[in-house]
């Protein structure tokens, strides 16, 4: 946990809401939909955890296509991604399951080549204070060159230069069953130590997969939320498509 030297900027109700409509419907409905144009069933589908990403992609293009809150294409390797910007304050967003951020955090500190989170957060969070003290350990730090390089990548469409931006967040998700579950906004220190506000409120759900309880404690848990008896096989096949979505994304 951190503090900021000055005001953590927020966005408006309806911008918030409209990134978790775009996230909610690029997870659900949207591929779904393609699935079922395609006549693919979805449980044998080796596509369905990627092709989401297309659509995450294109919602928040569409919907964020003008104005002072803007979404452009951009490419990271083999990896393609759509940045968020917001003219007011200055501020680049990005978007990321929670599962990944949580395996780039962990593998920090035995990476010698930059994801582009490292470079976002080493150009644009560079000011944080951290509380957490490191004994034995400088904070990371990544190669200049390379750091200029990918962030010059990540901007170039959005046609702005980087000395007007003030700020990086990272939106993170996480999905239960083609439904989108959690949602937090994250501001990112060097040590990709987090200050977050969670959105999870702005989500609707058209059918509900939780109970109140559940008494085996062995059971899958999302985001310490209670599964339907129904839902539990579902959340365990969960943890094996991380793994291979994970992997997919490795070059990112």
């Amino acid at each position: 946990m951190f503090f900021l030297k000055e005001k953590t900027y927020s966005l408006t109700d309806k911008i918030i809401m409209s990134i978790i409509k775009c996230l909610s419907e690029a997870i659900g409905d949207d591929v779904k939909g393609c699935l079922r144009r395609e006549n693919i069933n979805d449980r044998y589908s080796n596509g369905k955890k990627l092709i989401k990403w297309d659509f995450i992609n294109r919602n928040l293009a569409m919907n964020f296509s003008a104005g002072n809150f803007t979404a452009e294409y951009a490419k990271r390797g083999a990896w393609c991604m759509v940045p968020l910007f917001d003219k007011e304050t200055g501020t680049i967003y990005t978007v990321m399951r929670e599962e990944r951020f949580k395996d780039i955090q962990r593998s920090q500190a035995k990476r010698r080549r930059a994801h582009y989170v490292d470079a976002l957060v080493q150009s644009f969070n560079f000011d944080l204070n951290t509380l957490h003290q490191y004994s034995m350990f400088e904070e990371p730090s990544f190669e200049e060159e390379e750091v200029k390089s990918i962030v010059e990548d990540i901007i170039k469409d959005f046609g702005i230069d980087k000395t007007i931006i003030k700020r990086y967040k990272t939106i993170l998700f996480e999905e239960y069953h083609s439904e989108l579950v959690a949602v937090r906004c994250c501001v990112l220190d060097s040590s990709l130590q987090v200050v977050e506000e969670d959105w999870s409120a702005y989500i609707t759900h058209s059918e509900s997969v939780v109970v109140d309880t559940v008494t085996d404690s062995n059971e899958p848990n999302v985001s310490g939320i209670k599964l339907k008896d129904k839902a539990k096989k579902k959340a365990k096949q969960r943890e094996l498509v991380a793994l291979k979505e994970t992997a997919q994304e490795q070059n990112a």
